[in-house]
């Protein structure tokens, strides 16, 4: 006696339920994905900011040609004061790492940080660009702005070096991702609602540091842990945040010789 064959196939209830779970499975993956996307560029940042902290010790110890200081004791610098915050080369503090570009320290695209080139639009310097500009440049370098040291009284100190009095290489940030609070062109914007908060490169979720002597660290606050670059305060450096008044914030000046002030 010949058997029926039994309905193998999907009822269309069992398939729309076989999508649905693909559909939960791939919405659940999607974040997972995109962060994983983001620490890769977190990584690629970090190597960045490192490579440049590196070059700026290269150039503080090379023979390349020192401005405004001694050969040995300056890290990259340009004259600068009311205009700290100008894009124009020579002028203005983005220019001292522009410095680097010149003296072939590093090249144009470790000046780009790739959170930023996707979420805020930054670029790479042009190869035929002679100077940053507010969407080329997405890190923030210590302010090259003379100012007088809280500590010691000493005035028109433009340059922090290894040899500087009670200046802790390891300590003292030269280079991190772009100061939420000021930008080329614009100088200083709503200090206080910025006040605390973490550069925009990384969606705020903290930003790349590297030091003085050439290490770089991930940190989720603009603070960094131990440091007090007053004697008369036990307040932690905040890097995008003169330890001077105010006022010093909007000059574009720090507070001492230990103060990391990173600009623009």
């Amino acid at each position: 006696m010949l058997m029926k064959s039994k309905n193998i196939g999907f009822t269309l209830i069992e398939l729309l339920v076989v999508i649905t779970i693909i559909a939960l499975l791939a919405a659940l993956s999607v974040p997972g994905m995109h962060y994983a996307q983001e620490l890769a560029r977190r990584t690629k940042c970090k190597k960045n900011v490192q490579g440049i902290a590196q070059a700026c010790v290269a150039y503080m110890n090379g023979p390349a040609m020192h401005r405004s200081s001694n050969y040995g004791n300056a890290m990259p610098t340009v004259a600068v004061g009311s205009d700290w915050a100008s894009a124009l080369r020579g002028s203005g503090n983005a220019s001292a790492l522009w410095l680097l570009v010149d003296y072939k320290f590093v090249g144009r695209d470790s000046f780009l940080c790739p959170s930023a080139e996707i979420s805020r639009g930054f670029q790479s310097p042009a190869a035929d660009d002679d100077h940053f500009t507010s969407k080329t440049l997405s890190y923030s370098y210590l302010s090259q702005v003379k100012f007088t040291d809280a500590n010691t009284g000493v005035s028109e100190i433009a340059v922090t070096s290894s040899f500087s009095p009670g200046l802790k290489a390891p300590e003292l940030a030269i280079i991190a991702d772009s100061n939420p609070r000021c930008r080329i062109g614009k100088g200083w914007e709503k200090a206080s609602e910025y006040r605390d908060e973490n550069s925009f490169n990384h969606y705020s979720a903290g930003q790349n540091i590297a030091f003085l002597d050439g290490h770089a660290d991930w940190l989720d606050t603009p603070a960094i842990p131990g440091t007090r670059p007053r004697a008369s305060s036990s307040a932690l450096d905040d890097i995008y945040q003169s330890c001077g008044s105010n006022a010093d914030d909007k000059k574009g000046q720090r507070g001492a010789i230990n103060d990391a002030l990173l600009i623009p």
